[in-house]
């Protein structure tokens, strides 16, 4: 009888262990899938990023190319207007060449500075609109209200 309870347990632990062993290889294969489908996706936005860094660097590269042909037609423009119309008062500026006015941008920051540091100052000094001017009764009713409380 030893031996038959001895086998039934060794067949139940041969069983159980089976059921375990495919139980965690279906884990592991899903594991596999979902390793694989991460490193799909990882290859994927490397190569979208790689795309969008060359489209920025070919948009950089023609805006440049467009920038010098512009320049170009302006120097064309002005080099005709010198040599065909010397004694006109027509000018072509190059608005590549010319140098902006630095001073209309500073002052235009010291404005806009200004005009906060006095929208501040004016919200500082008025009292917020959750005040109440004198008194409202509340904590230390009045003699008035306490008379109209009391019955007569």
């Amino acid at each position: 009888m030893d031996w038959t309870i001895n086998i039934l347990f060794l067949a139940i632990g041969g069983v159980s262990g089976f059921i375990i062993a495919k139980l965690l290889s279906k884990s592991t294969v899903s594991d596999n899938a979902a390793h694989a489908k991460n490193q799909q996706l990882e290859a994927e936005i490397k190569q979208y990023k790689q795309d969008v860094e060359q489209h920025f660097a070919q948009s950089a590269n023609l805006l440049g190319t467009m920038a010098q042909e512009y320049s170009n037609v302006y120097k064309h423009m002005a080099q005709a207007q010198q040599s065909l119309l010397p004694d006109s008062d027509l000018t072509i500026n190059i608005p590549f060449i010319e140098a902006k006015e630095p001073s209309l941008v500073k002052e235009a920051i010291e404005e806009v500075e200004m005009e906060a540091a006095a929208n501040d100052a004016k919200s500082n000094a008025a009292q917020p609109n959750d005040y109440v001017s004198g008194s409202h009764g509340i904590i230390n009713p009045s003699s008035e209200q306490e008379a109209e409380k009391k019955p007569a």
